[in-house]
């Protein structure tokens, strides 16, 4: 008799996705400086995230991009990753 695996909460899931999003994003930028989750929620079969990122590029010079991730959750792996540059400009 197979035993099936104990069902995660949403809760969980969702606590998961923001881990492997953040060390997906940790391992990619290796002078992080911050990174700011702006909205996460579950889309079919997986859980996107968009948010903001700010890392060194030299010693003073930063770049903040934003962001959109999307997890599996049932195997934990990132689907797929982009990247934008943070555009600040005031609208007229």
């Amino acid at each position: 008799m197979t035993k099936k695996p104990f069902p995660v909460s949403r809760k969980e899931e969702r606590t998961q996705a923001e881990a492997k999003a953040m060390e997906y994003i940790k391992q990619k930028h290796a002078r992080l400086e911050r990174i700011f989750l702006s909205t996460v929620y579950r889309e079919e079969d997986a859980w996107i995230l968009h948010g903001e990122v700010k890392f060194k590029r030299a010693y003073f010079f930063t770049v903040e991009k934003t962001f959109k991730i999307q997890v599996n959750p049932e195997t934990a792996t990132v689907k797929s990753y982009e990247e934008n540059v943070l555009s600040r400009h005031k609208l007229k």
